[in-house]
């Protein structure tokens, strides 16, 4: 996970063929239920929009953990370091450089934050979110513009 909403909303795309606008697509999808499901304010928006922080609100936690689950990335309370290694590699398949930093994001992730959610799935990605947001920093990657 290399930024809040970089990583996190890119897990709606794991079934995708690779298609540019259909990743694009099932990103917003998934996005969109699960802000409807855990509303978040203009400002928290305009936080990660402009890459600024990383909202820390209860639903703002939570729609973290909804995109990681729509995304195959987290379930039943186990996030799948694979799993996001393998959305990096359609996101950014003609980015050869930068598929590679942002893997190493994930897996500095992995390994500091671990896999195992339990119960606190919502403030597991909180923390897999702020861990990738400043990796990412460190290693000059960028999410991709959505």
């Amino acid at each position: 996970m290399y930024r809040l909403v970089s990583v996190l909303l890119v897990v709606g795309a794991v079934a995708v063929s690779g298609e540019e606008e259909g990743i694009h697509g099932l990103i917003s999808k998934a996005f969109n239920k699960c802000k409807a499901q855990y509303p978040i304010s203009d400002a928290e928006l305009e936080m990660v929009r402009e890459k600024e922080n990383v909202p820390d609100s209860a639903n703002a936690k939570c729609i973290m953990a909804c995109l990681l689950k729509e995304g195959k990335i987290m379930k039943d309370g186990k996030y799948y370091a694979e799993n996001a290694l393998l959305m990096i590699d359609i996101l950014h398949k003609n980015e050869p450089e930068t598929a590679a930093k942002a893997k190493k994001v994930v897996e500095h992730c992995a390994d500091q934050v671990g896999s195992d959610a339990g119960s606190e799935e919502c403030e597991f990605a909180y923390k897999m979110a702020v861990c990738a947001s400043a990796e990412a920093k460190k290693v000059g990657v960028h999410p991709p513009e959505f």
